[in-house]
């Protein structure tokens, strides 16, 4: 310890003069004067010990009339300490002696200025959607942003290690990163990957296990899907902003598809082969009629779906959608037993079931909709739960279809059968197609899996191919008639 400080320690290091140093303390946080200007007033403590007297006068001196109180000056003390062992005044000696002064209201104040401009870094590009401004200050308001920011820091923290870059720095750097992103938006189908590198210049600065990734995938979902983003899965999201998770990681699963024939646009070429039809096509209709004829399910990628290597199904044909790939074995296992009458031949001749897995991918979106393209119709089934409900509802929203064993009356000959039924649990959804089907799901409070019923789905849908007959469709009917039938007509779901 050098002299001064000795000195220093004498003078006001004490325990007599510890009320002192922590008034003096209080008067700096109060003091409206600039940093480093000498302290003024006086400090009093009433019932002082003898010690905290005896203190007092060594340091400022004798009164000339002793009372129940001490009295400092604090100007004198500047002056003493000034001149003598301590120059940089009284404000310097209370740190050292008893640490850093930090005015704390004025630190949250800071602090909470630097997260308003976090928040604000978002702006500007948010004005171009509308209600995404308001969306992002409510959820920065809910501590959205900060939670981020603190992921993002224990994720990446800076050159001093975890926790050495947190706070608003990050979260601005999130939202600026974020604003980037949205400036490109919308994209014509490019792939998530070629968008981060372009915005970020990091390909998996959007991958949906990073803090980024995640904030900017909640904030496409407000900006390009506000009113339905409780049903979409992140690649509808992404694809409503014009953005592909990938071209090969989103897949459509698929039976009895039929692939597009070269000879429909004439020529010979190398791939089977047509020069005027480009290899991609070529390659997928090759593999899908391959598959066709074997009678086995193919997994399409997005690339190939948009190949336009996909045949359409024709006008009076019906595609049967399901949910889960269990229902797209069983119907292949019983189409692979059936009687081989020839070669597949046309479109007609078989069975085409498409599965979701789940949320509709865009490659399951787009393959409907090469499908569908001369008019024929879909026939969807998926689980009796809340979020089967959900599922249907989200495709539909891309392509119209019939429901199929999927109302309130199917649901509860489903219950009736030897499968075991599980408790339905979930926030509940509505079923627009049939309304009843909801409230005998919230009545009767089972879920059924659409794997229960898979044997009754594939005699449906190898109807044509087994003999007996399909079930019949069922689902909303619309208003109008037929002329001179007195039959309504059957309107595909499309809500």
């Amino acid at each position: 310890m050098s002299g001064a400080a000795a000195a220093l320690e004498t003078l006001l290091g004490g325990p007599e003069t510890a009320w002192l140093l922590s008034r003096v303390r209080r008067r700096i946080l109060r003091r409206e004067g600039a940093a480093g200007e000498p302290l003024t007033g006086v400090v009093r403590l009433n019932d002082p010990t003898p010690e905290q007297r005896a203190a007092a006068w060594r340091l400022v001196g004798r009164p000339r009339r002793a009372g129940d109180s001490v009295r400092v000056d604090l100007a004198v003390v500047e002056e003493i300490l000034r001149r003598g062992p301590w120059p940089a005044g009284l404000a310097d000696a209370v740190e050292t002696l008893t640490g850093p002064i930090i005015d704390h209201a004025a630190e949250r104040d800071r602090e909470r200025a630097a997260w308003d401009a976090a928040r604000d870094a978002l702006l500007p590009a948010a004005r171009r959607f509308p209600g995404l401004g308001p969306w992002w200050e409510q959820w920065c308001g809910a501590g959205g942003l900060k939670r981020a920011a603190a992921a993002e820091a224990a994720r990446a923290p800076g050159p001093g290690g975890a926790g050495t870059v947190t706070g608003p720095a990050v979260g601005e750097r999130l939202a600026s990163d974020a604003a980037a992103v949205l400036d490109l938006l919308p994209a014509g189908g490019e792939p998530l990957a070629v968008l981060a590198r372009r915005a970020l210049g990091d390909a998996h600065g959007l991958d949906s296990a990073r803090p980024l990734g995640r904030l900017v995938a909640g904030i496409v979902r407000a900006a390009f899907s506000p009113e339905t983003a409780e049903d979409l899965s992140a690649r509808d999201v992404w694809a409503r902003a014009g953005v592909v998770l990938s071209t090969v990681a989103s897949t459509a699963l698929c039976l009895g598809v039929a692939g597009f024939d070269p000879a429909d646009v004439g020529g010979a070429g190398e791939l089977g082969g047509v020069s005027a039809v480009p290899a991609p096509r070529a390659a997928t209709a090759a593999a899908l009629e391959a598959m066709r004829a074997a009678r086995m399910p193919l997994v399409l990628t997005l690339e190939q779906v948009r190949s336009g290597g996909v045949r359409p199904v024709p006008r009076a044909g019906v595609i049967h959608v399901c949910e889960n790939p269990t229902v797209v074995e069983v119907v292949a296992d019983r189409w692979a037993r059936a009687p081989h009458d020839g070669p597949a031949g046309g479109v007609a001749s078989g069975p085409v079931l498409v599965c979701t897995s789940g949320q509709p991918s865009t490659a399951v979106v787009d393959l409907l909709a090469a499908l569908t393209a001369e008019g024929a119709a879909v026939r969807y089934h998926g689980d009796f739960d809340w979020a089967g409900l959900r599922i249907a509802r989200s495709l539909a929203r891309h392509v119209p279809w019939l429901p199929w064993r999927f109302e309130a009356g199917d649901y509860r000959a489903a219950l009736s059968g030897p499968v075991p039924s599980l408790p339905l649990t979930g926030s509940p959804a509505e079923s627009p197609w049939d309304p009843g089907l909801a409230r005998a799901m919230a009545e009767l409070g089972l879920a059924v899996e659409e794997e229960a019923v898979a044997q009754e789905l594939a005699a449906d849908v190898l109807a044509g191919v087994l003999g007996g007959r399909p079930a019949p469709v069922s689902g909303r009917r619309a208003s109008g008639q037929e002329s001179g039938t007195g039959i309504e007509e059957e309107a595909e779901v499309d809500f």
